[in-house]
């Protein structure tokens, strides 16, 4: 089955790499996907905006086989709620704890702006696990991808095309 994924930026990224960007990000260093369209404009819109005041926003668009990757047996962490496991994992990413290394993919729910401030108070003990929860129960999860694993790229993502968000 193939997923159609998206990826905002200030560049069109034919060949996406695992090891380039932030290493203590929500799932860890890898190369971050979504399947809401919406979601990669408004990340393309910011990314451009941080790089260069002429910067264009592009959304690079990818057909990624989700079965294939399953089939394959890359090592899988989905998560489908806000939940405490995904709390922590995020948490743990974020401090540079080594959690995601066992993984090939991490899938779960994005940390947007509606979802930051919630994590950055429990990880700044502001707020309990079960209050941040109880925040994140309401929230919608826009989900985000996170490729570990460079293999996966090369045998499951395919670009398709990219185009330009309008500011």
């Amino acid at each position: 089955m193939n997923i159609t994924l998206y990826h905002g930026s200030h560049i069109e990224i034919k060949e996406p790499l695992t090891n380039f960007g932030r290493i203590n990000h929500d799932f860890g260093q890898g190369f971050y996907l979504t399947n809401i369209k919406e979601e990669a404009e408004s990340w393309a819109k910011i990314t451009a905006a941080r790089n260069d005041i002429d910067a264009h926003a592009i959304v690079s668009v990818y057909n990624f086989d989700y079965f294939k990757a399953k089939n394959i047996g890359y090592r899988f962490n989905e998560f489908e709620t806000y939940n405490i496991e995904w709390l922590k994992f995020v948490v743990g990413c974020r401090k540079g704890k080594d959690v995601f290394s066992e993984y090939d993919i991490v899938i779960g729910g994005a940390v947007n702006n509606e979802i930051a401030d919630i994590v950055d108070n429990y990880e700044k003990g502001i707020v309990t696990a079960e209050q941040a929860l109880g925040m994140l129960r309401n929230k919608n999860v826009n989900h985000q991808i996170c490729i570990l694993n460079q293999e996966i790229i090369e045998y499951c993502l395919e670009f398709d095309y990219s185009y330009i968000v309008s500011k």
